[in-house]
């Protein structure tokens, strides 16, 4: 039987403020072990000190989503890894709908949990079957085997940020482990900064992020797009696109960022862009 002192929740940090302090500290007692990986450039352990079961890991310089989250999944060895971003709330009732799951239905084919999503944009459905497979999820919330990063390797750094996960669900999918969507698991997370824009009675939410983050999102979407023929993430290119052209300010930063993403995962220069 699968139990919370089987799970590692790993957790990368960047530049973490006391609002990231009170959402690792409502980790404890939820899972067994705690592992903060920090892309800060300075050392932050003093933020988390007293935090049990907690083991804090400075990295000091930002090397990506995909590397920090690597060195959390090699030095620990729980066979369950719950990923979380820094700004995402987990609940008791997130561990306890994975555990259930794992407790009554899992087998083999099944090679990550992942939950619904409540944002400042969307809110979780109300749906009745318990759990459902889908193709893509967020990282954050989700947990994955470590049987299956043996069996199809690690998430792939040189993406280094933007894409991480739907490469590795991609990744997985293809090598016949399924994604399944536990329906009553609800985490609260908050992608990027939402903005909004009135077109007549209509009220349009939408998430904005800096430009150098539309050159990963760019670059890292036609890569992945390209290397496992994902339709779903050529439309989503061609929609982060229309976003830059008919909601976003400064359109000629974000443009040329944009394109230069496009011309680079055409090139396969990926990394670390600056």
């Amino acid at each position: 039987m699968a139990d919370k002192s089987e799970i590692v929740c790993i957790t990368v940090l960047y530049n973490p403020d006391s609002d990231v302090v009170k959402n690792v500290a409502q980790y404890h007692g939820l899972v067994g072990k705690i592992i903060l990986v920090d892309n800060s450039s300075e050392d932050n352990r003093k933020m988390f000190l007293g935090m049990e079961d907690v083991e804090y890991v400075p990295l000091m310089e930002n090397t990506g989503i995909a590397h920090a989250t690597n060195v959390g999944i090699k030095m620990s060895q729980e066979p369950y890894i719950l990923t979380m971003d820094q700004d995402s709330k987990i609940t008791a009732n997130l561990v306890a709908a994975y555990l259930n799951y794992l407790n009554t239905k899992d087998d083999d084919t099944v090679g990550a949990l992942t939950p619904q999503y409540e944002t400042d944009r969307t809110n979780a459905k109300k749906i009745s079957e318990e759990a459902t497979d889908i193709l893509l999820s967020m990282q954050s919330g989700t947990l994955i085997k470590r049987s299956t990063f043996k069996k199809i390797g690690l998430l792939q750094e040189n993406l280094f940020i933007d894409v991480v996960d739907w490469e590795f669900f991609l990744r997985m999918n293809r090598s016949g482990f399924r994604l399944v969507r536990i329906n009553t698991a609800i985490l609260v997370h908050q992608p990027a900064t939402t903005k909004s824009i009135g077109i007549g009675p209509i009220n349009i939410k939408y998430g904005i992020a800096s430009p150098i983050r539309y050159y990963y999102q760019a670059r890292n979407l036609l890569w992945v797009a390209n290397k496992y023929r994902a339709s779903k993430l050529y439309v989503n290119l061609i929609v982060k696109w229309l976003k830059i052209v008919l909601l976003f300010d400064h359109k000629r930063v974000y443009l040329q960022l944009f394109y230069q993403g496009i011309k680079d995962a055409r090139n396969n220069l990926l990394g670390k862009k600056i």
